[in-house]
């Protein structure tokens, strides 16, 4: 590393459901393998997991679940921090040049409650998306209401189309 490189997201798999956790496995994060695929994670890559549910954070690595499994799993001491049911971002990062880090792109793969691909990248920085009652500010709904949009029960609606305009401007 003769010049200085940039430590940056390199892909993110979003809001992903657990589906299991088995602390009696040696170790890792099961990951569907159409999922690593989109997000160009590799089997073994380095994986941090952040648990949207329960605010905890881990490192962790990719292994390969079962084709069309649509499976998430915890696995060793991580099924201590991650529970089925609980939504996790899983992320890995790369080194990238200084030189290219203003041109990188990361891989942004967003997924629905069933682990299926809703639709990728960019994202929509937090405060230009409505926060509704995850975010415990139910301001998005009456925002949304002075605007003539409907959002839809959890408010994510809104979120999901200015995310879909955005992307496909970009």
């Amino acid at each position: 590393m003769d010049s200085p490189y940039r430590k940056l997201l390199a892909a993110k798999i979003h809001r992903a459901t657990v589906t299991g956790a088995d602390v009696n496995y040696e170790g890792s994060m099961t990951v569907p393998p159409e999922l690593l695929a989109a997000a160009g994670i590799s089997v073994y890559e380095s994986l941090h997991v952040w648990n949207v549910t329960r605010g905890s954070r881990l490192e962790t690595y990719a292994i390969e679940g079962l084709p069309g499994s649509h499976d998430i799993c915890a696995n060793g001491a991580a099924a201590h921090l991650i529970r089925p049911g609980d939504h996790v971002i899983l992320a890995a990062y790369a080194m990238v040049p200084e030189a290219d880090a203003k041109s990188h792109k990361p891989k942004l793969i967003f997924v629905n409650e069933k682990n299926e691909i809703s639709h990728t990248g960019p994202e929509i920085p937090g405060p230009q998306i409505p926060t509704g009652p995850r975010g415990g500010d139910s301001a998005s709904s009456t925002d949304a209401s002075k605007s003539g949009e409907t959002p839809d029960a959890d408010g994510f609606q809104i979120a999901a189309a200015k995310q879909h305009a955005f992307a496909d401007e970009c």
